[in-house]
């Protein structure tokens, strides 16, 4: 039995327990009423894991639905973990073949000692996050919208047998399981949801024509480059506005998994009001955004994604990663700190300007979405061009498009929670019932958003 520390991922409880080191066993695992007891956080496997006894039959306990993700330490090595939520033995914690053939101990049986000096930790690998909240998909799906299916074929189980007293689990799989643990190396494979094996549809000719257009523009620049990784997320098109195609990645699942990066994001407003007394605008756009940002090497496979001529990694960020949007508002912040060489910043770090999208010294410029002037802020007219054409919403997802656009410009639109009350009452799961009360509210919030309005920007001198 050996002394360990747990500290959890989401509130930073540290707590004391003992861990049974068992080579017989597959998987580590830590005890259900533990968990319980503390009152812990769980994750939902990508796949439930059936547990079996040593004569085949299926085990009491039930399967394994469930892990916890903790920092494990062991006097000054620490670790982060996934442990498998079981009822298969009465001890606390199980550190497995898993963790032994990751970390290769040293170990005193007699004095109950372990020494790490064989494996490739390093201290303190993963900084514990701020806790998170779920990463949901909440858009409401409608009759024509087309999402994405993985089918996971494979169905891996878990055998218990008896050892020293103690139960332990030993992993197979019902069909051929060879393959994937060839594959996938021991570290990757409870991310066992990444791995698709999606076949492909023929794209059309116009999609097909964006695909090879998209590879050799950013595989000629170095943005991306040929991969054989173990993960991969989706690629797809998505139709823009204007028609044109927009190339997506979908990292959903692998941002499920990512340690958000809690770098604040600035507010609009706050912006906006800090141009008090301003008179003269300058406004530069950065050329290649995210892709400015260089992935860390090593951590390129992650990010993987798969198309029909085959698996790319990004060498850069791109959109679609949840930690890109903080990392590069943390680069802006930095470089742009001292505005008065912001010049000479931009060519130490190697940004480049899109000329037809920079302003210099006008009186006057626009900002997502809005005008701005000397001492004034009022609504895009271009982005209102097509309100008053809107049509009535038929269902909820119309409804949900008209009220995230018009909660943008609530601070334009006289009283607009009041106004908007009953349409947000039909959001829910409340039926949909489109009454004279709601047709009122969307054609005066449509009235209101034609009118001029123009907002003072406030001065910390005067009064409120």
């Amino acid at each position: 039995m050996l002394n360990i520390q747990l500290t959890t991922v989401t509130n930073r409880q540290v707590l004391a327990t003992q861990g049974l080191v068992d080579s017989g066993c597959t998987s580590s695992a830590i005890n259900r009423a533990f968990v319980q007891k503390h009152r812990l956080d769980t994750i939902k496997t990508a796949i439930p894991i059936i547990v079996y006894n040593a004569d085949g039959s299926r085990n009491k306990g039930g399967d394994i639905t469930k892990y916890v993700e903790v920092r494990l330490a062991i006097g000054n090595h620490e670790e982060r973990i996934d442990l498998a939520v079981t009822d298969l033995g009465s001890k606390d914690l199980y550190l497995r073949h898993d963790w032994l053939k990751r970390h290769n101990p040293t170990i005193n049986w007699a004095t109950g000692t372990v020494i790490f000096g064989r494996c490739q930790c390093v201290k303190n690998p993963f900084p514990l996050p701020d806790a998170d909240p779920d990463d949901r998909w909440d858009e409401e799906l409608e009759d024509g919208d087309t999402i994405l299916a993985v089918n996971m074929e494979e169905e891996l189980t878990i055998r218990a047998v008896h050892h020293a007293n103690d139960l332990a689990a030993t992993a197979n799989a019902d069909k051929p399981q060879r393959t994937f643990k060839e594959m996938v190396p021991p570290d990757y494979r409870s991310f066992r949801d990444l791995f698709s094996k999606e076949n492909f549809d023929e794209l059309p000719e116009n999609e097909q024509e964006q695909l090879d257009k998209f590879l050799d523009e950013n595989l000629e620049s170095g943005r991306i480059v040929e991969s054989k990784s173990p993960f991969t997320s989706p690629f797809f098109f998505v139709k823009k506005k204007d028609g044109s195609l927009r190339p997506v990645q979908d990292y959903r699942k692998l941002n499920e998994m990512t340690i958000k990066n809690r770098y604040p994001l600035p507010l609009i407003s706050e912006l906006i009001d800090k141009l008090q007394g301003a008179k003269y605008f300058t406004k530069l756009d950065v050329r290649w955004g995210y892709n400015n940002v260089r992935i860390k090497e090593g951590d390129e496979h992650k990010a993987a994604f798969r198309t029909n001529r085959g698996l790319f990694e990004p060498t850069v960020m791109f959109f679609g990663l949840t930690n890109s949007p903080a990392t590069f508002q943390w680069m802006m912040n930095d470089i742009f700190k001292d505005l008065i060489s912001k010049g000479k910043k931009l060519r130490e770090n190697k940004l480049f300007l899109k000329a037809e999208k920079c302003e210099f010294e006008v009186l006057e410029t626009e900002y997502l979405g809005v005008i701005i002037s000397e001492g004034q802020v009022r609504m895009d007219p271009v982005k209102l061009a097509g309100i008053a054409e809107w049509l009535t919403p038929t269902k909820k997802k119309e409804l949900q498009s008209f009220l995230g656009f018009t909660n943008f410009y609530r601070k334009f639109i006289k009283n607009y929670s009041k106004v908007v009350r009953v349409l947000t009452q039909l959001t829910g799961n409340a039926e949909w019932t489109w009454g004279a009360a709601q047709n009122q509210a969307f054609q005066q919030l449509k009235k209101q958003m034609a009118e001029d309005v123009i907002l003072a920007i406030p001065t910390l001198t005067g009064r409120f």
